[in-house]
């Protein structure tokens, strides 16, 4: 490797002519080995701008079915102003003379690569240090830029090729059906609902699930069931928590938890001192105590704008990592609350889309995000959700792999029985009111690889609790 300093001995920048070199001379040899590094060597790579032109005109040629040789690239490098300085034409038959073994390109390649993003990681750094010394940005501020920029040199240096054999993709599918059949696959994480998990055959890795419905309809609820329901069955979560305090969000998990040791103790009544009574108060220990080994890593409220959100899903990912329990679900509540650089609302949900959803790709994990939807849906009888109600839906519906909606008929219910003046209509709604009582209908609206449909689940939103089986909560609900 070579180490140039730049004029003024400013920097120093990370490169290897002689990689370059036998990259090049290899290529202008064997046309074919430029398959080999095509997805993983760009134009901007090369620090020899000479270097980069040479690979620009080769890989324009390949790519077009032409030859690439010295000679079929003499007459344009005979007048390249930075070639003529190297010897023009003689100076790519002095690199086909330098050329390596075909099946040692790719590690000069990726050398070239690494290199790059040296100078890249210098760059980010050296503007850093300017803003360190200049006060225009905060100590955390300027973490989560260098943490945020030198994560997306890692993401678009990827090594994946770009292409691959139908062979293979065949051979990938086989192995994946033939582990499902044996019942050894991946099923995707477990919603915590059986007949939920029937239809979406779980949360699978690399999926965007949007989570819609209007307020009190315990999207948020769902979000944190899900998270729980993961966690308890050992699987490393991030909760994005964008709408809550910590202490509230705290508040609900242990509701949750003790609702499943069949112990009932709202949310709400946990601050409140004539409300829980001292044995409450010890289930509420034992409960926090029970649930210390979660591995959940909760987003606080400063991680909303998408930039911040990322590096944190990012940094647990490498937490979950170094514990040992990979992270395994993401969830995100609420999409509306996500900010970026954008003013309009489409725009901002757009670019938090973008994230969530090459979040997923590039991690592997299920992403749940709850979204906010449309007043317009309560204009209509009955205010049952569908894909248009959600707002910047268009965005949205492209990204997402599933999305579901909550919807309470209970919730309505209420209004109607509140404002109904005449006896006999009242009491057909209350009648109606009792038979729905804590009724979630899960709406699956769509699901990119697999059937919609809907599923009924009963909610219990004092206590965050969803479940399949009514007569756990039957009493207090009705």
């Amino acid at each position: 490797m070579n180490n140039n300093t730049e004029s003024g001995g400013a920097s120093i920048q990370p490169h290897s002519v002689e990689a370059e070199q036998l990259v090049l001379g290899t290529l202008l040899i064997n046309n074919d080995a430029y398959h080999k590094i095509s997805g993983v060597l760009r134009l901007e790579h090369f620090y020899d701008p000479v270097h980069a032109a040479i690979y620009g005109e080769i890989q324009g040629r390949i790519d077009a079915g032409k030859l690439a040789s010295p000679v079929t690239l003499s007459r344009t490098f005979n007048e390249h102003e930075g070639a003529k300085e190297l010897g023009g034409a003689k100076y790519l038959a002095r690199l086909a003379g330098a050329a390596t073994a075909t099946f040692a390109i790719v590690d000069y390649a990726e050398m070239v690569v690494d290199l790059a993003d040296r100078r890249g990681i210098l760059e980010i750094v050296d503007e850093c240090r300017e803003s360190i010394l200049t006060d225009r940005q905060s100590a955390v501020e300027i973490a989560i830029d260098v943490e945020t920029r030198c994560g997306a040199v890692a993401t678009q240096s990827s090594n994946k090729p770009l292409v691959q054999s139908h062979l293979a993709v065949l051979t990938s599918t086989i192995n994946e059906i033939n582990d499902v059949y044996q019942g050894t696959g991946d099923v995707g994480v477990s919603t915590g609902l059986p007949q939920l998990d029937k239809i979406l055959t779980g949360f699978r890795a690399g999926q965007l699930i949007i989570v819609g419905g209007r307020p009190g309809m315990g999207k948020t609820t769902g979000g944190q069931n899900f998270a729980y329901h993961a966690a308890a069955n050992g699987i490393g979560v991030f909760f994005g928590n964008l709408e809550m305090p910590a202490e509230e969000l705290g508040r609900r998990f242990l509701a949750r938890g003790l609702a499943d040791q069949g112990v009932r103790i709202p949310y709400s009544r946990m601050t409140r001192k004539d409300a829980i009574s001292e044995q409450d108060f010890r289930r509420i220990i034992e409960e926090a105590k029970r649930q210390e080994a979660l591995p959940i890593i909760t987003g606080e409220r400063d991680v909303r704008h998408v930039d911040r959100l990322r590096a944190a899903v990012k940094r647990a990912h490498q937490r979950f990592a170094d514990s040992g329990t990979p992270l395994g679900l993401v969830v995100v509540d609420y999409l509306q609350l996500v900010q970026s650089k954008y003013e309009r609302a489409y725009d901002r949900a757009s670019a938090a889309s973008d994230t969530l959803k090459s979040l997923s790709l590039e991690l592997g994990v299920p992403v749940v995000v709850a979204a906010q939807l449309n007043r317009s849906v309560e204009l209509r009888d009955p205010p049952r959700p569908m894909l248009s109600d959600l707002r910047e839906s268009g965005k949205l519906e492209e990204d997402a792999d599933v999305v579901m909606f909550f919807y309470r008929e209970e919730y309505y219910l209420r209004s109607k029985v509140k404002a109904c003046r005449d006896i006999e209509e009242r009491a057909d709604l209350e009648a109606r009111l009792h038979a729905v009582s804590g009724l979630l209908e899960i709406i699956i609206e769509k699901q990119r690889n697999g059937p919609t449909g809907s599923v009924d689940a009963f909610a219990d939103l004092p206590t965050c609790s969803i479940t399949a089986d009514r007569s756990t909560m039957q009493e207090e609900l009705i």
